[in-house]
């Protein structure tokens, strides 16, 4: 079998950063769109991106502060263990187990690395500088014919995207601007972004059945949360005219 471990020092207390691994409301600040959880072992995790995109696993590991388990139907076990390290901040290591060794299971095995690596990403940035600030998560699928390599550069032409003095900056329409750092990419089909004090912008572009699936997640964050619809309604206009 094959699996995934990796191991990330973050800012925040073990008990900070176990609100955000084991709380529904916390999970949705750096992972899924819709979480809920309940605790204790023999409890229950139940994520959901989406009709036909949700799932709920038994508790298979619970030692409040320090470890965190679940085994999905398909047998494979999510582990997240915790230590505390110098200046109030904590080591996680995350361990995602029993993936096959056939080449069938390659794709999915990439993408759920990349994935993995992404959401780390999102919760460092969440603990580093987000603690304590108002948050809205909204998600989007999309469905295209198109390889995913160009279908990102198409969706990065329609933003404007461009990298400018160590950073980014694109624009979602009129009046939607941004600036922010790149916290995330691998190419073709990974990428995350700041967008100032509005939060931040993930994009996924995955092989899925011979089309590629297109998921994003706009973190946002302060201000922000009160143009969540407008966001989203330009956004959808952009995805619309690309497919």
């Amino acid at each position: 079998m094959r699996n995934f471990e990796f191991q990330v020092e973050l800012d925040g207390t073990a008990e900070e950063v176990w609100q955000l691994l084991t709380e529904g409301e916390g999970i949705t600040r750096w992972f899924a769109p819709e979480a809920r959880v309940t605790p204790g072992l023999g409890g229950t995790v139940r994520l959901s991106w989406g009709p036909g995109m949700e799932g709920e696993a038994p508790i298979t590991g619970w030692e409040p502060g320090q470890r965190f388990e679940w085994t999905e139907s398909s047998g494979r076990v999510i582990t997240f263990t915790l230590a505390a390290a110098d200046g109030g901040r904590t080591v996680l290591r995350l361990v995602h187990s029993g993936f096959g060794m056939d080449g069938s299971f390659d794709n999915e095995f990439d993408s759920t690395g990349n994935g993995w690596r992404s959401f780390l990403a999102m919760l460092a940035w969440d603990l580093r500088a987000e603690r304590g600030r108002a948050w809205r998560h909204v998600f989007r699928m999309q469905m295209g014919e198109r390889d995913r390599g160009e279908w990102q550069a198409a969706v990065l032409r329609a933003l404007a995207f461009a990298r400018e003095d160590g950073g980014i900056s694109w624009r979602l329409g009129d009046g939607l601007s941004f600036r922010g750092e790149v916290l995330f990419e691998r190419e073709p089909g990974y990428l995350i972004v700041t967008l100032g004090s509005a939060g931040a912008f993930a994009l996924f572009l995955e092989p899925c059945g011979g089309t590629t699936a297109l998921t994003s997640s706009w973190m946002l964050r302060g201000e922000a949360v009160a143009r969540a619809e407008e966001i989203d309604t330009a956004w959808g206009a952009i995805l619309q005219a690309l497919t």
